[in-house]
């Protein structure tokens, strides 16, 4: 992925500071960045403890600000960390560790 976090427009930012719960409903902390592709308008990531957790899948509650991860937390812990300038190789490895490749 190129460079197209564009953070001005990124619209999950209010995101941020969000608590985050894993699949069995445990804390794991907060929503420390958020990684939007503005090109596409989809968010990819959010970054918890430092670690990528890909956007599939999760569950929203801004009324709560919290979200609902449907990975458990070991999975979360041992993901790669979030790169400052996530590419397409980065990708292929996170989705990889959360079991989410697409077919080739």
């Amino acid at each position: 992925m190129e460079e197209a976090n564009h953070r001005p427009d990124n619209p999950y930012t209010e995101w941020e500071g969000y608590e985050v719960l894993d699949a069995a409903g445990e804390p794991l902390g907060r929503v420390e960045r958020t990684v939007y592709d503005a090109p596409s308008g989809v968010l990819k990531y959010l970054c918890v403890g430092g670690r990528a957790v890909p956007a599939e899948g999760l569950d929203a509650e801004p009324d709560r600000r919290r979200v609902l991860l449907p990975h458990p937390a070991e999975k979360v812990r041992s993901a790669p960390p979030l790169e400052e300038r996530p590419d397409g190789d980065f990708d292929r490895r996170v989705r990889r560790h959360y079991g989410l490749e697409r077919p080739r």
